[in-house]
């Protein structure tokens, strides 16, 4: 705290130094000179009476007793005041002129006044009057000292409080930098320091979410390669161990079954694990919703698989158009539609209608469906409500996780209900036709 003290209140120090020595000799220039005419009219309107109320007295007498009537008169005064010929004033030209018709002239801001007694060529002066000041340097002395007593002790009590927050800031970074990941920092909103604490807080709101799901991803990673793996060690065991050439090859079809399983899971893995990273570069765009689907439909349904899938397109023609991802939006609802095919029995039927500025998409199948306790499970990772790992039921528990996570880009959401064919409908929904 010493060192917050020591540079924020010689910073203010050194602030008022400069005000006062740096910008206040050219702020007192810069006034003089736009007041410059209105203080010496003051300064004239001051000295009127009493130059007026000294001739009249002067004019009384002869003109070789002027001089010592000043002399009787000048101690009630206070100041200095002569008497001057014409020739013995070191007066600009102007000031003369002034003299001669009658004005008073006003020299060094008010510092001595001029006026010419009567018709004579005697002026009489006033002045100096700084002599009448006390002198300032034990005062300014003492104000200076009083001055950098307030502000070292207004600094101290604004830094105290100001300390304890950044204090708080330090050892919350300190904790989390020491493995505490569920540290955050609690100040008022009212704080200067709320933007920092603000984004330290999201900071390690981000990266406790990244080291929960790195460390969700390795167990899951090795959990779900296992099974796999297990296969492969054991079918090179039955290759190594079988002389009949059938079997050999049957074994080694198996292999690369296996094999290709393997790369479907990593690369599902790398998938799910660089959209939970971070957000890929988005091209959204305004695109015709029928054919996309169909071509999805086609491209996900082969001729040879024994669902049957119908399309219900509940849009009129100003609503053909959808804004979306057109890369994404497919993978989520080919994800969807590969999780439909590995449960239904024989029937799929995709849905597509307008709800206000929303797109909406209900993908319905004839299987078991999904318990109402299930539904919102089965979006976290690595979630099987199917705890077998045989190739017929397929699957990673990553496909829903990865829709959430594109369907979210859309600023969407997918639910999941009853299907009208008994089994289990999948909705998603986004604002794609708030642009369109």
């Amino acid at each position: 705290m010493k060192r917050v003290f020591l540079s924020f209140y010689i910073f203010l120090i050194f602030s008022l130094l400069f005000v006062q020595f740096g910008l206040g000799p050219v702020i007192g220039k810069v006034a003089k000179a736009y007041l410059h005419d209105s203080t010496v009219e003051y300064n004239r309107q001051l000295a009127k009476g009493a130059f007026h109320t000294l001739e009249l007295d002067l004019l009384r007498l002869p003109m070789n007793e002027w001089k010592n009537r000043i002399k009787e008169l000048e101690p009630q005064f206070g100041y200095k005041i002569g008497l001057l010929d014409y020739s013995e004033l070191e007066l600009a030209q102007d000031q003369l002129d002034q003299l001669r018709q009658g004005k008073i002239a006003v020299v060094d801001d008010g510092e001595l006044l001029f006026h010419q007694v009567g018709e004579s060529e005697i002026v009489l002066r006033k002045g100096p009057f700084s002599v009448l000041e006390p002198d300032p340097g034990f005062l300014h002395f003492a104000i200076w000292i009083a001055i950098t007593a307030i502000v070292g002790l207004l600094t101290l009590l604004w830094i105290i409080p100001y300390w304890r927050k950044l204090r708080k800031i330090s050892t919350a970074a300190t904790s989390f930098g020491n493995g505490d990941f569920s540290v955050r920092v609690n100040i008022s909103k009212r704080s200067s320091l709320t933007l920092i604490a603000s984004a330290f807080n999201t900071m390690a709101d981000r990266i406790q979410q990244l080291i929960v799901s790195h460390k969700e991803l390795t167990n899951a990673v090795s959990h779900e390669l296992r099974t796999p793996l297990s296969r492969l060690r054991f079918g090179l065991e039955l290759l190594e161990n079988s002389d009949d050439l059938e079997n050999r090859a049957h074994y080694a079809k198996e292999l690369q079954i296996d094999v290709a399983e393997l790369e479907a899971l990593v690369s599902e893995l790398l998938t799910f694990a660089r959209f939970d990273r971070e957000r890929p570069e988005l091209k959204f765009g305004i695109h015709r919703l029928e054919p996309f689907l169909r071509q999805l439909l086609d491209e996900s349904i082969g001729d040879d698989s024994p669902t049957g899938y119908q399309l219900h397109y509940h849009l009129d023609e100003q609503s053909s158009h959808a804004r979306f991802e057109p890369k994404y939006l497919a993978r989520a609802l080919g994800n969807l539609v590969q999780n439909a095919l590995r449960h239904a029995d024989r029937r799929l039927q995709l849905i597509v209608e307008r709800d206000g500025d929303n797109c909406v998409i209900h993908l319905d199948d004839d299987g078991p469906g999904i318990r109402e306790a299930d539904r919102q499970r089965v979006f976290e990772p690595f979630t099987r409500l199917d705890a077998s790992r045989d190739r017929k039921s397929g699957g990673y528990g990553l496909g829903l996780a990865i829709v959430m996570r594109i369907i979210k880009w859309h600023s969407g959401q997918v639910t999941i209900g009853d299907s009208p064919l008994g089994g289990a409908r999948l909705t998603l929904s986004w604002p794609g036709f708030a642009d369109s």
